[in-house]
């Protein structure tokens, strides 16, 4: 039964945790709600949960905790200013953002956003130093391990909006940055829904001019569709095994490629079949198969940096 001896010793919890709550004792609610959360998690007690641990000043927690069900906090305005609330006590000004532009949140936006205004501007005046740093580190993501650029990227993610989008524009264009940073890079900006025009070094070291408002999610591309019909549709009926490993290589592959996936995979299914090992293509000529074979050691040689050569494969060979 795990902290609890009965289902009845769990209600008590439960309801001495609300108790606490309702006369705002704000320790006690959270410590008996913790427990109760622990065997059990569901929306309702979740949202209990971080109200105890907000009221009780246990920002970092109650942040830890909200993002474990951030959908839970779009049903209604109360729980959404809550949400809302606990991210801009973490100086998650990026996730407030983001929270604000989903389609749910549509009710709330404009208030929820103007919000987010002020806490920035007031983050600004009393952490001009940390931001200044946070800002620094940012911009030299390409300068350090995928590791640390990831780690760096979290904590950038505290950066008001206008900070976060001059290091994303500088850092779009920077060669040395591995290239699925890059990708992350845009479905921040995706997900941000911010209406901008940025410049991307992509993969064949073009420049290209960037509509933020055009972008869409890697999987709506129509290789990914292709991809992963031929996956569950026919490889992995035949061997389920290779199909989902396969799978997970493709994803990063088009991760890589973002935001010009159709670009390159032009014929979805023979280009899974590649990455599976099947070498039959019979609906590509020679010059295609070629084409799509050195794409794909290409983007296995920017895989091989962050995990080591892949199944033995010599990624220095041309």
């Amino acid at each position: 039964m795990g902290e609890f001896s009965s289902p009845a010793a769990r209600e008590q919890a439960l309801e001495a945790a609300r108790t606490a709550a309702k006369t705002e004792q704000w320790s006690i609610a959270a410590s008996q709600f913790e427990a109760v959360y622990a065997e059990e998690q569901t929306p309702e007690l979740n949202r209990e949960l971080v109200v105890s641990l907000y009221h009780n000043e246990q920002y970092l927690m109650a942040e830890q905790y909200a993002a474990e069900m951030d959908t839970a906090y779009l049903s209604s305005q109360t729980d959404f200013e809550l949400r809302l609330a606990v991210a801009l006590k973490n100086r998650q000004f990026i996730f407030a953002r983001e929270f604000c532009a989903l389609p749910a949140a549509a009710k709330w936006r404009d208030r929820g956003l103007a919000q987010i205004t002020q806490a920035e501007d007031a983050s600004r005046a009393t952490l001009a130093t940390t931001q200044r740093l946070l800002a620094k580190q940012f911009t030299h993501l390409g300068d350090v391990s995928f590791g640390e650029q990831r780690q760096r990227l979290e904590q950038a993610r505290q950066l008001p909006l206008k900070e976060f989008m001059q290091g994303v524009q500088y850092l779009l264009v920077d060669p040395f940055l591995h290239p699925l940073m890059r990708a992350t890079l845009l479905e921040e900006l995706l997900r941000l829904r911010v209406k901008a025009t940025v410049k991307l070094q992509w993969l064949d070291d073009q420049l290209y001019t960037i509509d933020t408002a055009d972008l869409q999610p890697v999987n709506a591309s129509q290789a990914a569709a292709g991809i992963r019909s031929y996956f569950q549709e026919d490889l992995g009926q035949r061997d389920p095994m290779t199909a989902a490993n396969a799978q997970q290589t493709v994803t990063l592959q088009l991760m890589m490629l973002y935001p010009f996936i159709d670009k390159v995979v032009t014929q979805p299914a023979s280009w899974a079949r590649l990455v599976a090992g099947e070498d039959l293509l019979p609906e590509v000529t020679a010059d295609e198969k070629a084409d799509m074979i050195a794409w794909q050691q290409r983007l296995n040689r920017f895989m091989a940096e962050l995990f080591g050569p892949l199944n033995g494969e010599n990624t220095e060979k041309p």
